[in-house]
């Protein structure tokens, strides 16, 4: 057999290192392993031993069999992480257990009271006029996302405005997430990025509460190196609970950016998560932050409602809505060549969208539509341009409706060819789920649609209807109809005079309201206010 040796000692040492796999069999190697003379001895303690390692290790295996941890998994992804835990006690004493029982833990710790312990208080230089540290989840450019792009977008505005802004992402990102060769430092168009980067030894926390804690650590030591006058956290509560321990140690304010509701959009997925033990935690320990922080910044009046009924005055929150270069309002982006590209014809009419492929966004209605659009003999090409988890569902409803002719699904793109995508888009569409957390956020990629000049067809929610206001920039229908969305494409459609009218009121819209230059000045007004 490979691997053993004709020595008796190492025979034995390799004998009992594998007889888990199979006890007879490695007896029977172990024998044939050594010379002949020495058989019959290794035999007649090999093949005993082999017996009763077999025995055992069947009893041991029936017992692992009575282990609920995939019952237990079950139980602690559907929200009810106390009850997973009492299932996994029981049988603590597999290793294997303890190391599920600590992941579960700390998920569960980082959402309690104070999950990151207390550390002495941190002694500081005199602070740099204008410096905010922006603590984030994830960034560009290994994330591409209405989150990063919006990170990104305020950085660079605040910059140009005068301030002094970095980033930094949360601990072990993006290394743990499969870039093992991502740098500890970039400039991205002049504003740094720093990561914390596993190394030095240790173990790594697989749990979010280590993380935090490690992130919490290495943040208060880059605080004390940078001195910025002000902490800048997006959500959701791990950036949160860091800002929080770290503003405990250096006495720097903190910012809280609320850009979602963690809970709503995790409860997105499944209705049955509504309500239960996780999604009580996480909407307690995310207005516990929202209180704590010394100023707190959001997207849209929808979402300052919802603060304010978690607690927050009025008066502590702040508008920041998704917003736009201002270069947008006049850029021009060549989307004919993107759809030569993708076989598209000049004159076809393309309705689609730039977005995360999730299920909340509801695209399956808008393939839905087009099905109708095409069976009524007023077809319309579909570009959806995208990742993410419904991805796949989505080309098998394609293939369903027989829809293929018409449907393109290129999936991930980079932000020049996402803008080129936009352009390629004669009617954009938004048309997410009737769930609270649509109702509640507003997303980015209508906001750049509009700024393009397209017109735009959304959904009928209240944050959506938000990004219309006053003038008449799209059309909105009835969630999750594809009657309503198609019958919504079909005005259109064929009347390039209204399109090109709306497009304009888009643009007007968001040139008044909505340029990441404009809303730089309220994020210097709050900094200011703090650092008094």
């Amino acid at each position: 057999m490979k691997g053993f040796v004709k020595n008796p000692v190492t025979t034995s040492r390799i004998f009992v290192g594998k007889v888990v796999q199979d006890p007879l069999r490695v007896a029977h190697a172990a024998a044939e392993s050594v010379p002949k003379p020495l058989r019959p001895l290794v035999g007649k303690v090999a093949w005993p031993v082999a017996r009763v390692a077999k025995v055992t290790i069947r009893k041991m295996w029936r017992r692992m069999a009575r282990v609920p941890l995939n019952d237990s998994r079950a139980v602690f992804d559907a929200g009810h992480m106390t009850r997973a835990l009492d299932m996994l006690k029981p049988h603590e004493r597999w290793v294997f257990i303890k190391r599920r029982l600590a992941l579960y833990e700390g998920e569960r710790g980082a959402l309690l009271p104070n999950p990151i312990p207390p550390k002495p208080k941190v002694i500081m230089g005199e602070r740099v006029p204008g410096r905010a540290l922006h603590i984030v989840t994830n960034a560009l450019p290994f994330t591409q996302a209405g989150y990063t792009v919006r990170t990104h977008r305020i950085v660079t505005a605040q910059k140009a405005a005068g301030l002094d802004p970095h980033v930094v992402t949360s601990w072990g990102w993006p290394a743990l997430q499969g870039f093992p060769d991502a740098e500890a430092f970039e400039e991205i168009d002049g504003i740094p990025y720093r990561r914390l980067l596993p190394g030095g030894g240790g173990e790594i926390p697989m749990e979010t509460r280590g993380r935090i804690t490690r992130g919490a650590e290495d943040i208060t030591e880059l605080v004390r190196q940078l001195r910025p006058q002000v902490l800048h956290a997006a959500t959701d509560h791990r950036n949160g609970s860091v800002a929080m321990a770290v503003r405990e140690r250096t006495n720097t304010p903190f910012v809280y950016e609320v850009r979602g509701f963690l809970e709503e959009t995790w409860a997105s997925r499944d209705p049955a998560r509504i309500g239960t033990e996780r999604h009580l935690l996480m909407r307690e320990r995310e207005a516990t932050i929202m209180n704590s922080a010394d100023a707190v910044v959001t997207l849209a009046e929808t979402m300052v409602g919802e603060i304010v009924e978690r607690g927050v005055p009025r008066e502590r929150i702040f508008l920041a809505p998704n917003a736009v270069d201002a270069s947008l309002l006049s850029a021009e982006y060549d989307g004919m060549a993107l759809r030569r590209q993708y076989g598209i014809g000049e004159h076809e009419i393309v309705i689609g969208s730039v977005s995360s492929i999730v299920a909340y966004e509801g695209f399956a209605t808008m393939l839905s539509a087009a099905a109708l659009l095409k069976s009524a003999g007023t077809p319309v090409k579909v570009l959806l341009v995208g990742d993410g988890t419904e991805r796949e569902n989505l080309l098998a409803q394609v293939n369903k409706l027989g829809i293929g002719d018409i449907a393109i699904l290129p999936g991930r793109v980079g932000p020049d060819e996402a803008l080129q995508a936009q352009a390629a888009i004669d009617i954009f569409i938004c048309p997410r789920e009737d769930l609270r957390v649509c109702r509640l956020v507003t997303p980015l990629k209508p906001v750049e649609a509009m700024a393009l000049g397209k017109p735009v067809i959304l959904s009928d929610l209240p944050a959506l209807a938000e990004l219309i206001g006053a003038g008449d920039p799209g059309i909105l229908v009835q969630a999750g109809n594809p009657e309503a969305l198609a019958s919504a494409v079909a005005e259109l459609r064929d009347d390039p005079e209204r399109r090109r009218k709306m497009g304009a009121a888009g643009r007007e819209e968001v040139a008044a309201k909505r340029t990441w230059s404009s809303l730089a000045n309220t994020y210097r007004e709050i900094y200011e206010s703090l650092a008094r």
